[in-house]
């Protein structure tokens, strides 16, 4: 069988690490959704890697190939190929974009960094959501296929003239004339021509392919970027990406039969998220995670005030030992408790069959709950509100704690699977299994590719691949 990767909370889950895992057994990785907005990093033979638009089994060969339904930025395709080859990884497999892949263009960036909400909205300021409004526009819209025909710079010039007056509003060009829209256009044609010519190799059909590779046998990973909480449709509104993140979305971004997938969501051990929006299980406030700096470390008697439930301080001390610093952006994530009521509509919405749980040693001698309900005004409910605002959390009874894994325990845990984790943490995975009514695969208790516990259910997993 075959497998769709997807995030569970608001993205930053750790996809590209599982995905790098169980690529070994798959002919075929393919990205689904989002653009370079994303970043997965990898971390295997001593080596990391951060990518943003290839999909992470494009390091151990793989065929890999980039979905219609992706925001296509060029410059970073290669940006990624250098670094992935620079790493000393070879890319051996085929690689195939998209022709109906929608191309993220200068404009878009200086659009997206320029708009008023952008901020508030957690926007990477990388174009997605001005190429999303092309996309659905219809008119104005350039794709792959655009980009390596014939017709390519009539199609910037006309999307350069009905953008603009847009354009001057936010000083792309000084002015909407004849002269300023033509040198503008032909300043962009001239960069993206040497794309194009080293793009046309890769160019063709997902749709086709992918659904030819299913038909003589070959298996794959359909990669989810973002989470299912910031899908354009079925997330936290406004605040979401531009594009589906679901397993629906996989199968009807790329025309294909999503009866032959499983569907596995990676479920960080603790939600975070970027940017504004209702966050019920915060730690702390997102005013006071701005000010934090990446590599900054808590004394021992902050920590020691954080186990005492100053949740401010917890909340720091998550993000510093779960690093949580954005890998496209260098933003620091909010962090919160585990979300109960949030995983068991992520598994509705994507009819989720296995729990991969990740970063699960970041809360190593950290205390905590999980939310089992929300409240506001009085009123308690275990759904997941369209609206989340004003919504709070209501904790279960149980407090989690186990102490840090030694080398050692941690090898053995590895080597023996679920038995020899630290109590404390396999009565914490006990119950989110019940609370949600799907069973848990795989244990990630480290960065490195091997630091992952192997469940009885992760074996059925990794047959579906085979």
């Amino acid at each position: 069988m075959n497998a769709v990767i997807v995030g569970a909370y608001w993205g930053d889950e750790g996809k590209g690490k599982i995905v790098d895992l169980l690529a070994s057994d798959a002919d075929y990785v393919v990205r689904f959704n989002g653009g370079d907005n994303a970043g997965h990093t990898i971390v295997a033979n001593g080596k990391q890697v951060i990518l943003h638009v290839l999909p992470a089994g494009v390091i151990q060969g793989k065929n890999v190939a980039i979905g219609p339904d992706v925001f296509f930025n060029p410059k970073t395709f290669f940006s990624d190929y250098e670094g992935v080859v620079k790493a000393g990884f070879r890319i051996t497999g085929k690689v195939l974009i998209d022709e109906r892949t929608h191309v993220i263009m200068p404009y878009h960036i200086a659009l997206d960094a320029g708009g008023e909400v952008s901020g508030k909205l957690g926007t990477t300021k990388r174009g997605i959501g001005p190429v999303a409004k092309d996309k659905a526009s219809r008119t104005e819209d350039i794709t792959v296929y655009d980009l390596v025909s014939g017709n390519f710079k009539e199609k910037i010039k006309a999307a350069v003239t009905a953008k603009a007056a847009e354009l001057v509003k936010h000083g792309v060009i000084k002015g909407g004339n004849e002269k300023e829209i033509s040198a503008y256009a032909a300043e962009i044609h001239a960069e993206y021509s040497k794309y194009s010519e080293k793009i046309r190799p890769y160019v063709g059909s997902c749709t086709y392919a992918l659904n030819q590779a299913l038909v003589i046998g070959e298996t794959m990973l359909l990669e989810g970027a973002q989470g299912t909480l910031l899908d354009i449709v079925h997330g936290t509104r406004p605040y979401v990406t531009s594009s589906n993140c679901t397993a629906g979305g996989a199968a009807a971004n790329l025309g294909i039969d999503l009866r032959k997938f499983k569907v596995l969501a990676i479920a960080k051990a603790y939600p975070t998220r970027v940017g504004e929006g209702a966050f019920p299980t915060e730690l702390g406030s997102y005013e006071d995670a701005k000010k934090e700096k990446k590599g900054e470390t808590l004394t021992s008697a902050e920590k020691k005030k954080a186990i005492d439930g100053d949740l401010q301080l917890l909340g720091r001390w998550i993000r510093q030992d779960g690093s949580e610093f954005g890998a496209t952006t260098g933003r620091p994530r909010r962090t919160g408790f585990p979300d109960f009521v949030a995983l068991r509509y992520s598994r509705m919405i994507n009819s989720v069959d296995e729990w991969v749980i990740t970063k699960i040693d970041v809360l190593s001698g950290k205390p905590f709950k999980a939310a089992v309900a929300y409240e506001k005004n009085g009123k308690k409910t275990t759904r997941f509100p369209f609206k989340l605002e004003g919504w709070k959390p209501v904790y279960g009874k149980k407090e989690y704690f186990w102490q840090q894994m030694s080398e050692s325990e941690e090898t053995a845990a590895v080597k023996n699977g679920y038995d020899a984790l630290p109590e404390g943490m396999k009565e914490y995975i006990r119950d989110l299994v019940v609370a949600t009514g799907v069973p848990v695969s795989i244990v990630s208790i480290g960065p490195q590719r091997e630091m992952t516990v192997v469940t009885d259910v992760l074996k059925r997993t990794r047959d579906y691949l085979k």
